[in-house]
């Protein structure tokens, strides 16, 4: 079924309990679209929230009278009363035949936590989010539980679309509110090490991945964020630590080594700078 074909409030077959009917976040239609000719979905004035993320190819999108180029990683977020409609058409250097258009995740959804996300912050229409990263993937098990039909649990989706909305509110909060290539730049690093703080990295590896030198790349994250790279890490590794040194039974040596210390003595150094008391103290609640 081609995207657009199915009104989502017909798409909800199963009865929901009244707690998520009453509190959820209820997900009425969820797919992985691909388009291989030009089409053109039907203009419609929503009464539900509409989730799209373009993964392959590009389209358009109209949404309340204005036209937006849909690319790779562009989410469009649609609410109830926006009137809008999706084309997929053939670039003017693609020759006719059977090459893809367009592959997208979309959603149709609704309940009142939707309605209070919504309302708590401002939300763009369109939003850029990198696709290797979380998002995507919340987005395909939310479609994976659609298809499950009648084993289907009312409970994961509401709770796998609540987690794909602070996904998207917190990649809103994250983007520097200038949205200059700098600042871009510097949270691209401030990911990166966020997700590499526990490996052995160097200010290389970073350059490298934001494709800029090394010298930019620590005066960028500077201005940014008024710390160091290397001293970001550190607040990474150590609140890591917390958790691990707080929440399982892994001994203190483990830790440190799984956290990124080159020892534990250095580990055992910078814990009692930063927080006042030794790791062993930190368990012990003292």
């Amino acid at each position: 079924m081609r995207e657009g074909e199915k009104d989502g409030r017909a798409a909800i077959a199963e009865t929901k309990p009244a707690a998520y009917r009453d509190t959820g976040a209820d997900v009425l239609h969820a797919d992985y679209t691909y388009h291989f000719k030009p089409y053109q979905t039907a203009k419609r004035k929503l009464n539900y929230y509409y989730i799209r993320l373009q993964m392959e190819g590009l389209c358009e999108a109209n949404v309340n009278g204005k036209t937006y180029t849909i690319n790779p990683g562009d989410l469009l977020l649609c609410r109830p009363g926006d009137t809008a409609f999706v084309r997929f058409i053939r670039p003017p250097d693609q020759p006719p035949g059977k090459a893809l258009l367009s592959g997208s995740y979309y959603m149709s959804c609704t309940g009142p936590w939707l309605d209070r996300w919504w309302a708590r912050s401002p939300k763009p229409l369109l939003w850029n989010v990198p696709l290797g990263e979380s998002i995507p993937a919340i987005f395909q098990e939310i479609v994976r539980e659609q298809r499950r039909m009648e084993e289907k649990d009312p409970a994961v989706s509401d709770y796998l679309l609540r987690t794909l909305c602070l996904l998207i509110e917190r990649s809103i909060k994250d983007r520097p509110p200038d949205g200059r290539q700098s600042s871009l730049l510097a949270l691209r690093i401030r990911k990166f090490v966020t997700e590499n703080a526990v490996t052995p990295f160097k200010l290389e590896d970073v350059a490298r991945h934001v494709g800029i030198s090394i010298p930019r790349a620590v005066a960028l994250f500077k201005a940014a964020y008024n710390q160091t790279i290397m001293q970001y890490a550190m607040e990474v590794r150590l609140s890591i630590a917390c958790d691990r040194i707080r929440y399982t039974m892994t001994n203190l040596e483990k830790i440190a080594e799984s956290t990124g210390f080159r020892s534990y003595t250095y580990f055992h150094r910078v814990f009692r700078a930063r927080f006042g008391m030794s790791p062993r103290q930190y368990r012990e609640g003292k």
